[in-house]
């Protein structure tokens, strides 16, 4: 007969496999401790391993299959925290399908729950969440006070969650800076130390996966700052762990700042054979495209997190 404790250490294990960035894994161990759960009489955990088996399957781009069981565990749990993992994975599985408002409205449901909910980490996690979401809508100054608050709850958040929201705060500092006149010194050195901070946690933390942002970052800054030389290397790395981990996004977004470094170094080969592969693998009904890229450029308006 299952327990709680075959439960538990079905959970932890789930959660390991997710902070590695092991989605599909994950997803059949949280199955697991569903079935243990529901076998104990315990509802309640069933519906909280039910939540990190929607996760998983959302980061792996199934969220719209796992709408339906969310929704029910949010409208219909009698535990603060479950409600709160529902509306967490509602939210972002609408940011996944580009659903921005929904994704803000499950967002908000989820920070307001977040409070009464005695669990470390949910407010800061909500926090980050929320800025992500702004960032999307190219809203950095407000996702830069949310990512702020992320890291003043972040005390008893777990190391990949505060290292989540240095990156993006990083990334919010860089963008503005990158905007502004006479490009601002201070806020590029402070997005660059959290960027770099980042990278160097998720490999000590064996979560080289999520490192594919930060590089990408990295590739933008130093574009940005004319350094060519730097902004290959982290761009590259970028589109190796994308290909790696078959993030389409990543891939799309680094094939383009790649192409940019390679017209910043004068060698219109290289960001020919850049642009080009964006074209093929993401615009093939655009003929014109690549040459339409080597002439104009368009980063002021493209947003990396969108």
């Amino acid at each position: 007969m299952a327990t709680t404790e075959d439960f538990e250490t079905l959970r932890d294990r789930a959660r390991d496999l997710v902070a590695k960035g092991s989605y599909r894994e994950a997803a059949t161990v949280y199955q697991q401790a569903v079935d243990a759960a529901t076998a104990a009489g315990e509802t309640d955990l069933a519906d909280e391993a039910l939540c990190g088996w929607g996760a998983a399957e959302t980061e792996l781009g199934n969220g719209a299959e796992v709408m339906p069981e969310l929704r029910k565990i949010l409208l219909g749990s009698p535990v603060d925290h479950n409600c709160c993992l529902a509306a967490y994975t509602l939210a972002r599985a609408h940011e996944l399908e580009g659903q921005i408002k929904k994704a803000l409205f499950y967002a908000r449901l989820f920070r307001d729950r977040a409070e009464y909910v005695e669990r470390g980490g949910l407010p800061s996690l909500a926090q980050n969440l929320l800025g992500n979401l702004l960032v999307a809508e190219g809203r950095e100054t407000e996702a830069a006070a949310c990512y702020r608050t992320a890291l003043r709850h972040a005390k008893d958040a777990p190391s990949t969650w505060k290292v989540a929201a240095e990156t993006n705060l990083g990334y919010c500092l860089v963008v503005s800076a990158a905007g502004s006149r006479g490009m601002r010194r201070t806020r590029m050195r402070e997005g660059l130390r959290l960027i770099y901070r980042s990278i160097r946690t998720f490999r000590r933390e064996g979560a080289v996966q999520y490192s594919m942002l930060p590089h990408l970052d990295l590739c933008f800054a130093h574009l940005e700052l004319k350094r060519p030389t730097y902004a290959r290397r982290h761009g590259q790395r970028a589109l190796e762990l994308a290909k790696r981990y078959d993030d389409s996004a990543t891939i799309k977004n680094s094939l383009y700042l790649l192409g940019h470094v390679a017209l910043l170094e004068a060698d219109k080969e290289a960001a020919r054979h850049y642009f080009g592969e964006l074209e093929q693998r993401f615009y093939p009904h655009q003929a014109g495209l690549t040459d339409l890229l080597m002439s104009v450029d368009f980063r002021q308006v493209v947003n990396l997190r969108a």
